[in-house]
């Protein structure tokens, strides 16, 4: 685990200073949900977010936040590099209002290897923008094999059906 330490080398998350939940890619696929904010949601206990209604585009970008602070003061890394935030301000009474965060569900499940949520601040190391914490996603990084999975789902009474495939193939490229 490097989220939240400055050592070169990988740390476990017992030998960190602050607490660092790991979640395996195994984990996220026990969950029956398909987006990674709602996985994180039922997963990580200081991370929440909620799917808005008549909220303008806040309905397609959910709101994610650490520790009850706003979308904007929680640093998302993909493979510990930065994440972009979103061009969508939060507004009519949602979680975050006046505020811009990342979104996470832009990272298909299928890719993701493990997520670290660096559950206190971490602004003296990451800058203001990692007051509420750190989630760094990473990424699948093997370059043999090829993994196939799929998710079928359905409630009662013909509603919400769901289908899922996922395909991850490796290659490795000689350079």
């Amino acid at each position: 685990v490097v989220t939240g330490s400055r050592a070169t080398e990988g740390r476990s998350n017992i030998l960190t200073t602050a607490p660092v939940d790991v979640i395996s890619a195994r984990e996220i696929k026990v969950f029956a949900q398909t987006d990674v904010s709602q996985i994180l949601t039922y997963i990580a206990p200081s991370f929440q977010s909620s799917r808005q209604s008549i909220s303008d585009g806040t309905d397609h970008i959910d709101p994610a936040s650490l520790r009850g602070l706003g979308p904007d003061q929680v640093l998302v890394l993909v493979n510990g590099k930065r994440r972009h935030s979103t061009a969508l301000v939060n507004i009519n009474g949602t979680v975050g209002r006046g505020s811009v965060g990342t979104d996470l569900n832009t990272i298909p499940n299928a890719a993701i290897k493990r997520i670290e949520v660096l559950r206190d601040g971490a602004a003296a190391q990451y800058g203001s923008d990692a007051i509420a914490g750190v989630i760094n996603v990473q990424l699948k990084d093997d370059t043999t094999g090829l993994q196939i999975s799929s998710t079928v789902g359905q409630h009662y009474e013909d509603d919400g059906e769901l289908y899922q495939a996922d395909a991850n193939l490796g290659v490795g490229l000689n350079g």
